[in-house]
């Protein structure tokens, strides 16, 4: 398979192997997010070994860590495992004064939690030789906390001698396309949304069948690829997976505020701050705050991860059905129908995406202070309102978007309900958006306004 994105992170990567000298590489993200693939493509080129930490004892550990040092350092068979991790990372780094080599360290995590002390041996052994030393180490790992607290913040021994950090994200709408080049817009589009711009999931989708089939043999067979991936996922990561899954389960039947989840699990609502921070952690939850009002004290919490939103809405009530082999059924009963429906969501989040392009390309109408959702009182209307997203800048340009995603052609009303909304910000200057899936009418709008199509976004 080719290799797909990533430039910039590849790029940070090669520049730091050029200068030749020591670089700790700090590598994390969650799981199935495309990782080791990235290192992969980094190594292709380049002298260098992988050795992955296991959910292990220290013994077995170092019985990996070793044999993954000798082949590092010239495929040395036969030869007895290292006395200590101490005794393994001297010879390393003793090996590396005079030649340039890779070695990364995998699921870092893992292997600190079987050697407690290793973050603390490898400050030693940096501070020591990273004048003299040409290694090039990559510490990766998919525990997000644990990378950003215990290997990157100030209170691990680690912190300050990092060269480079990178924190790797989801595919955009744009990269994930890459993966399903055959498929129209429409169809890139929902693959984005059933994934979430994962780059595992992503490969599960083949580009030669309908996109139908492919929801079927992934999502709604008991064969399938992310049948029972939510689960699995929560399982490996968090040490009460019930517990998650119940929280999952509250918000995505529609509580959204914190009082609101509690009272669906009869719980306090104080005792859930942990499993939620735990969740926005992992990037499955997200906290939402309205733009202008980022300090409100009632945000609301939504499911983040849109492949775990498609699984809580068609996969998680139909699981019997699945588990008859009917698939096929709920797929024409359950899904189709509603498709649309969950895709809305999805485009506003696609949009955002298209903006933060037009962002990077210098075509966007200003550089934004922020941007993002905003609900709250229509106070010329005297009623809760929405819209999808409003941007602005520090001299009160504002951007107005409006996303819709449905079948029939966007009319008239929804950009004129658009501008009226506008109306109640403080604005200098006004620019209003309308993204759609399915195009116009004859609308009539003056300069400030750009409707925008789907191939419009994907072009």
């Amino acid at each position: 398979m080719r290799f797909i994105g990533r430039e910039y992170e590849l790029s940070e990567l090669n520049r730091e192997y050029d200068k030749d000298r020591f670089s700790m590489v700090v590598i994390y993200g969650r799981r199935r997010v495309g990782k080791t693939y990235l290192i992969q493509e980094f190594l292709k080129d380049k002298n260098g070994y992988y050795f992955v930490g296991l959910e292990s004892n220290n013994i077995v550990n170092l019985n990996l860590l070793s044999k993954a040092i000798y082949q590092a350092c010239g495929n040395l068979k036969g030869l007895p495992d290292f006395a200590s991790f101490e005794n393994a990372f001297r010879y390393l780094f003793e090996y590396t004064l005079t030649r340039r080599i890779v070695f990364v360290i995998d699921e870092y995590p893992y292997l600190a939690m079987s050697t407690p002390y290793i973050s603390s041996m490898l400050q030693s052994f940096i501070d020591q030789y990273k004048e003299k030393s040409r290694l090039f180490l990559i510490l990766c790992g998919s525990s997000m906390s644990f990378m950003e607290e215990q290997v990157l913040g100030y209170k691990s021994p680690l912190y300050g001698r990092r060269s480079c950090q990178l924190k790797i994200r989801p595919f955009n709408y744009l990269d994930s396309a890459e993966f399903v080049p055959s498929y129209s817009n429409r169809d890139k589009a929902i693959v984005y949304g059933l994934t979430g711009g994962i780059a595992e999931y992503l490969t599960f989708f083949d580009d030669q069948i309908p996109l139908r089939e492919n929801i079927i043999r992934i999502f709604l067979k008991t064969s399938g690829r992310l049948y029972e991936e939510p689960a699995n996922l929560l399982k490996q990561e968090l040490r009460e997976p019930r517990t998650y899954n119940d929280i999952l389960f509250a918000i995505s039947s529609g509580a959204s505020r914190m009082n609101e989840i509690a009272t669906r699990l009869g719980v306090a609502s104080g005792g859930l701050n942990h499993y939620l921070n735990a969740l926005i952690d992992l990037g499955i939850v997200e906290k939402k705050t309205p733009v202008l009002n980022r300090k409100t004290r009632r945000p609301l919490y939504a499911i983040k991860d849109t492949m775990f939103v498609f699984w809580h809405r068609f996969v998680q009530p139909n699981l019997n059905m699945i588990n008859l082999d009917l698939g096929e059924m709920v797929y024409e009963k359950h899904v189709a129908p509603c498709l649309n429906d969950y895709m809305g969501s999805v485009f506003e989040k696609i949009t955002g995406e298209y903006f933060e392009e037009r962002l990077k390309q210098g075509t966007a109408p200003f550089i934004p202070v922020d941007y993002g959702n905003w609900w709250g009182s229509d106070k010329r209307l005297r009623q809760e309102s929405e819209i999808d997203m409003i941007a602005y800048s520090k001299d009160n340009a504002f951007l107005f978007v409006e996303a819709k995603w449905n079948n029939s052609k966007v009319k008239q009303s929804v950009l004129n309900r658009l501008i009226d909304q506008s109306f109640n910000f403080p604005f200098s200057e006004a620019t209003y958006w309308v993204t759609s899936l399915s195009g116009f009418e004859n609308i009539s709008h003056e300069n400030n306004v750009e409707l925008i199509e789907l191939g419009d976004m994907y072009g």
